[in-house]
């Protein structure tokens, strides 16, 4: 786990080229029975998690790409910091890391199809961790502290750029978490060992 560094945009590059890489190796190691097991019905399958990041990525990296380009139209707020953000989203990033201390129900709008074709899921993933690091790296010189806009899942919940770019790697780690847990379940098939990390 990587420490809050919304002001490091090095290491948001380096950690998402990481998440992409352990995500890739995580899921090549398992074949398609393991990859669609779900302990009970309630519960979410490895592709299940991983679907579930894409709903989620898509939407806040659209959200993300556009308040760049807005900031670059309108010529800023510009800073290479330190840079503030929000209390309260800074806080809620810090509750996205693993591990889980509270499980809340997900909303509708963000749950994954009952059986997402893995494939699909797997390539979505990458192609929006290639996505991330693009949009690191147009945030380069922007203020990420002041650039402030609402989740696209709650207008209740102001973001500034920094957190956001925090939340989609923090939000990651967690699933992967809840991941490994899956697979060390007693009666995931095979109990395969996990790729190392």
């Amino acid at each position: 786990m990587i420490p809050q560094v919304a002001s490091d945009l090095d290491a948001l590059a380096t950690e998402a080229e990481r998440q992409r890489q352990e995500v890739a190796a995580l899921f090549s190691h398992q074949d398609r029975e393991a990859l669609h097991w779900r302990p009970e019905e309630a519960k979410w399958s490895m592709t299940g998690h991983l679907a579930h990041l894409g709903v989620l990525n898509e939407a806040y990296l659209a959200t993300i790409a556009d308040r760049i380009a807005r900031a670059r139209s309108t010529g800023g707020p510009s800073s290479e910091g330190p840079y503030r953000h929000p209390r309260l989203s800074s806080t809620f990033v810090r509750a996205m890391e693993p591990p889980p201390r509270r499980r809340v129900r997900t909303f509708r709008s963000m749950r994954p199809p009952p059986d997402p074709d893995e494939e699909v899921v797997r390539s979505t993933f990458d192609a929006l961790q290639s996505m991330l690091g693009e949009q690191i790296e147009a945030a380069r010189g922007l203020d990420l502290g002041r650039i402030r806009f609402g989740s696209p899942f709650s207008m209740l919940l102001r973001l500034s750029l920094g957190n956001a770019l925090e939340l989609v790697l923090a939000h990651n780690r967690r699933h992967v978490w809840l991941v490994r847990e899956l697979m060390s379940t007693d009666s995931f098939p095979g109990r395969r060992p996990a790729a190392p990390r």
